[in-house]
């Protein structure tokens, strides 16, 4: 049986070694045939091929001939070609002399194992397949580079690298993408060459750059090559406040800025000049403290990290807002400051880690948000999240993540069950769906459930989890449900469901209470 098929540089129009084709009208199966051996192997079946191998038994003499193809001008199929993936591409190369040419010059070249297709023992023999497709292309219409090089860094890699950008770096590349994080390279990363962008202004035709587990320093000349640049993605990149400043300060048509996991930034800043950008990502950037957003026009940001400072000015574009963050007071902001921040928001999700301050009712509201999502962890009066239920009169969906059981085993509405608080009445019309994950017998969760139940007449759906969003043995391969921690909490949030709650459900909404696995977890 022979190898999996490859992207290899395909032959040039020599003879090839390859297996006796069947006969004429021979059903028998496909004999895979090694095609170029001196570029790398691309296994193409016969059976695909035998179409060919007829028309070259036809001719005069019977003499065998490479498949033509059909009377098309070279810009025809150089098109037809760049249509093809990487590795289509270079089988169909293999077949014809039409695609064989405008191999050389295809447009998109994808260097990861599943594009090449094979398993790689060694470093050798992924440098020696790339570099081999690599020397043999005309540098010319370039169009995609992506390189995935997860071998480690030293001298020689560098090197590879260093060549590969350079034939790649050719005028008209639109994307450019090189992955180089390795759990074999900790704390020496591959450096950019930074000045393959800037030099006679080649980064100008770039639209997208994508940078991981590399270094990475751009100056102010670089920033006014990438002039073209609509998108910039950082992950795991060495780049500091001053040398992303740099970067962004000439990159004027950007539209997306993602950073992830960029360590040595302490503060962001986000200059007024980016009056395209649209979409803002930070992720995991454990320095930061600080962002600072003077871009008129992002209409979705997500933040996840620790405790910052935001200063994001007045964005009225804004319609989707995540913040994730450790800050004790992370609900509290949402509520004090989006109203006036980001008043056309539609979607927002909140994940505090640590809330402890409950949310205060305050007179401005969020008249456009539709879906709200908030996961909370710690000690916290769910109760006061009617704040931002009344703040919302166009909600039509609020899904709510609360932490686990133990954590909150003291507010129980089993201590005070006579007392139940309750709101001036507020109507939520639009709300129709809600969703409370991981319920527990918490009594100020109890308090905003009834609530609920008494002012959203146009309620649909409620549901009530309260399992911790394990396994079930029905879709475990182990056929048994995950063990929980508690057993004993999730019966004892189904009992304050049926005592407290289900009597308000009014007959119109669908109620839904998930509850452990009988089998499983039978008491």
């Amino acid at each position: 049986m022979s190898s999996p098929p490859s992207a290899a540089a395909p032959a040039s129009p020599s003879p090839a070694t390859s297996s006796h084709p069947p006969p004429s009208g021979s059903d028998g199966p496909p004999v895979h045939s090694k095609i170029a051996p001196d570029y790398g192997l691309i296994s193409v079946p016969t059976r695909m091929r035998s179409h060919h191998h007829r028309q070259e038994n036809s001719s005069p003499g019977g003499k065998r001939t490479r498949f033509p193809g059909p009377e098309l001008p070279e810009d025809i199929w150089c098109h037809i070609h760049s249509l093809m993936p990487m590795r289509d591409a270079a089988h169909a190369a293999c077949v014809s002399r039409a695609f064989l040419r405008s191999w050389r010059c295809h447009p998109n070249l994808v260097f990861d194992r599943k594009t090449l297709g094979c398993r790689f023992r060694t470093v050798w023999d992924f440098e020696s397949k790339v570099d081999d497709i690599v020397k043999k292309h005309s540098g010319i219409g370039v169009k995609t580079f992506s390189l995935e090089w997860h071998y480690g860094i030293n001298a020689k890699a560098c090197s590879y690298l260093d060549s590969w950008l350079q034939m790649a770096n050719a005028p008209g590349i639109e994307e450019l993408t090189l992955n180089t994080y390795s759990i074999y390279s900790r704390g020496t990363e591959y450096n950019f060459p930074c000045s393959l962008l800037s030099d006679d202004g080649r980064g100008s035709s770039i639209r997208y750059l994508r940078l991981a587990g590399c270094s990475f320093r751009p100056t102010v000349e670089l920033g006014c090559s990438l002039r073209s640049l609509t998108t910039l993605n950082l992950c795991d990149v060495r780049i500091t406040r001053d040398q992303l400043g740099c970067l962004l300060s000439g990159c004027a048509a950007l539209e997306r800025l993602e950073l992830r996991r960029c360590s040595e930034i302490t503060s962001l800043k986000i200059p007024s000049l980016l009056k395209h950008l649209s979409h803002l990502q930070v992720f995991g950037c454990r320095r930061l403290r600080m962002i600072e957003n003077e871009a008129p026009n992002i209409c979705s940001f997500l933040f996840w990290g620790l405790q910052v400072q935001l200063c994001l000015g007045q964005l009225l574009q804004l319609k989707d807002l995540e913040l994730c963050c450790t800050s004790t007071t992370t609900v509290c902001y949402a509520r004090q400051e989006l109203p006036s921040v980001a008043p056309n928001l539609e979607t927002l999700t909140i994940r505090s880690y640590h809330q402890m301050v409950s949310t205060a009712m305050l007179p401005s509201r969020l008249l456009h948000l539709k879906y709200l999502s908030i996961y909370l962890s710690g000690d916290y009066d769910y109760f006061s999240l009617v704040s931002f239920l009344d703040a919302s009169p166009s909600l039509e969906t609020f899904i709510l993540n609360v932490p686990s059981w133990e954590d909150l085993a003291e507010d129980s509405v089993y201590r005070e069950p006579l007392h139940l608080r309750r709101m001036p009445a507020y109507h939520h019309d639009k709300l129709r769906t809600v969703k409370i994950s991981r319920f527990f017998h918490a009594k100020s969760l109890v308090e905003l459930t009834r609530h609920i139940l008494e002012n959203a007449p146009s309620l649909e759906s409620l549901t009530l989890d309260t399992t911790h969003g394990v396994l079930w043995c029905s879709t475990s391969k182990f056929g048994a449900c995950y063990p929980l921690r508690t057993p004993l909490e999730p019966h004892k949030a189904a009992l304050a469901i049926r005592t407290y709650i289900e009597e308000k459900v009014p007959s119109t909404v669908v109620f839904n209470v998930v509850e452990p696995c009988s089998r499983c977890h039978a008491i």
